[in-house]
């Protein structure tokens, strides 16, 4: 999967609100948005700059980012989002709603979040 630098920091963006949701950000879900970024080959210090960016994109500028993405990169990022609201094994339903709201609005495909997760752990 390559995306753009701005798509990038539009996952990451999504990342946040979805740890967030609930009003307790954990380090499980922190961990998660890391080894995302990890895994496209964001150093430390390219990783704080990309987090600040997503701080400050807006809500808009990320779901049209999010949007623009392939259906399989749309796929990818719904398991992503998955994997961060499932990992504490705390499923609030704040974050569940988030999660929906997300795949809703940046018209994800319409799967299981069990399917979501699985596609994104393989790929």
């Amino acid at each position: 999967m390559k995306l753009t630098p701005k798509q990038l920091a539009a996952v990451v963006k999504a990342g946040l609100i979805v740890t967030n949701a609930d009003g307790t950000a954990k380090e499980e879900e922190y961990r998660i948005i890391i080894n995302e970024m990890n895994s496209f080959n964001i150093t430390q210090e390219q990783g704080k700059a990309l987090i600040e960016v997503a701080e400050a994109m807006s809500v808009e500028d990320m779901v049209a980012e999010l949007k623009g993405l392939s259906e399989q990169d749309k796929k990818y990022v719904c398991g992503y989002l998955v994997a961060i609201v499932a990992v504490d094994g705390d499923i609030h339903d704040n974050e569940a709603e988030a999660w929906q709201a997300m795949c809703s609005l940046c018209e994800f495909p319409d799967v299981k979040a069990s399917e979501a997760l699985e596609y994104w752990k393989n790929n």
